[in-house]
């Protein structure tokens, strides 16, 4: 064997390692297992090795740098003999190992566009704390005791049994240590591989691709409100009424944080404006018609399907006018029309009120809601409201109202629906839908 190709040799014996390892196992003395956890010793030294010889002696080659890393994953694999010993369950294995080959196929795709994804800081502690807490758990399993053990094991055997004592919460803390810092390390790793794809992408331009990187967050925020419509759909057809209340406005927070994100980012785009609108037509309109339809067929009135009908195909056909009217116009300090997020909170938070979901009061609200949403009547944005006396003295109260309602939504058995959240949110929902007349009832003194 040649000098050149000692690091190769190195981290090829550290291969063939496992392989012994994986045929000692499962042990059943503690003479065996003692052996296997001297193996798997040397096994790590030769991981911190290798490196630094083919470094040493400007040894460096292609082989080596596909060897070591693959020798790397075929370590973690010892975390298989540990599950089939029941030493460890079967979650934190598969996040270990996933997160293995994920890298590995980032390091392809990367490697592939002439990228090559160096190791981060996170994936260095990784390995540092993983390497040490499997040989921890390769001295856990239980096993039966040989007396006569060959002196050099003698010490080794003294260090397994006080590992062995210690309580079961240790091994979980550092299982779950391992587990933390492998989703750490993965992430990590798949923003680099994001950044450098973006970065080709914008012609090695990087503060170009700082802002279309940028451009994900709002979009993805977005998303997000249209996945809470889907969702309250499926719950509403399922009979969970409640929980589409609770993701309609849940869907209000993500509309609320979109726009003004890709704002202070600077990346706002005709194509998050239209995914933001289709966001908003299922959230906040066909999300609240599901929910309108089988509220009104729940009453006993004659016709009251087609009543349901007429009324959930009217208010979602009345969001989509308002939006596609906004699109045209775009941004600005007053809207024209009733925003259909209000309209939403307006209709959901009525449908869950015992007090407001009766024919009597329920079938008038949305009536009015689509009214105001197709009328040209100026509602101002929250950025000009806030700054009235009467909603900058209502934000606090209305930000617990929200909170209370939401977490009533979500458990009954809290109790918060004894404060009358649901009704408090709907009345200031009311005091901005009654906004515009304040302008009749005390018009602006012309200058």
């Amino acid at each position: 064997m040649t000098n050149k190709n000692l690091a190769n040799f190195i981290s090829l014996s550290r291969i063939l390692g496992v392989v012994v390892i994986f045929w000692l196992t499962p042990y059943k003395t503690n003479l065996w297992q003692l052996w296997v956890v001297l193996i798997y010793i040397v096994i790590c030294i030769t991981d911190f090795f290798d490196g630094w010889v083919a470094r040493r002696l400007g040894i460096v080659s292609d082989i080596g740098k596909v060897l070591d890393p693959l020798a790397d994953k075929i370590v973690v694999l010892v975390l298989l003999p540990l599950l089939e010993m029941q030493v460890i369950s079967s979650f934190p294995v598969f996040i270990i190992l996933a997160r293995e080959f994920a890298i590995m196929g980032l390091r392809v795709v990367s490697a592939k566009n002439g990228v090559i994804i160096a190791a981060t800081k996170s994936g260095k502690i990784k390995t540092i704390l993983t390497l040490p807490v499997c040989g921890i758990l390769l001295g856990r399993a239980p096993v039966t005791e040989v007396a006569n053990l060959p002196l050099p094991l003698v010490p080794l055997n003294l260090l397994r049994r006080w590992v062995f004592s210690w309580p079961g919460w240790v091994f979980n803390l550092l299982i779950w240590s391992v587990v933390i810092v492998t989703v750490w390390s993965f992430l990590d790793y798949f923003g680099t591989f994001i950044w450098q794809q973006y970065v080709n992408k914008a012609g090695n331009d990087a503060k170009q691709a700082k802002k279309q990187l940028l451009s994900i967050v709002p979009t993805t925020i977005t998303t997000l409100n249209m996945i809470c419509g889907f969702a309250g759909i499926i719950f509403c057809f399922l009979g969970y009424y409640d929980l589409t209340v609770l993701l309609v406005l849940t869907g209000l927070i993500f509309d609320g944080l979109d726009g003004n994100i890709a704002r202070k980012l600077g990346v706002s785009s005709g194509f998050g404006a239209k995914l933001d609108s289709r966001a908003d037509t299922i959230c906040f309109g066909l999300a609240p018609a599901v929910l309108i339809y089988f509220t009104l067929s729940s009453y006993n009135f004659a016709s009251s399907q087609i009543v349901a009908a007429l009324f959930g195909a009217l208010y979602p056909l009345s969001v989509i006018y308002r939006l596609k009217r906004f699109d045209k116009k775009g941004h600005s300090d007053y809207f024209e029309g009733l925003p259909s997020p209000i309209a939403a909170s307006f209709i959901v938070l009525g449908s869950i009120s015992s007090y407001i979901a009766t024919p009597l009061f329920f079938m008038p609200i949305i009536i009015i809601s689509c009214i105001l949403m197709v009328s040209r009547v100026k509602y101002p944005h929250s950025s000009i409201t806030l700054k009235k006396p009467f909603f900058k003295f209502l934000k606090i109260p209305a930000s617990v109202f929200f909170m209370t309602t939401l977490l009533s939504l979500l458990d009954k058995k809290i109790g918060t629906h004894l404060f009358f959240s649901h009704e408090a949110l709907f009345l200031v929902a009311v005091s901005y839908i009654a906004y515009p007349l304040t302008y009749l009832l005390f018009p602006p003194k012309s200058k």
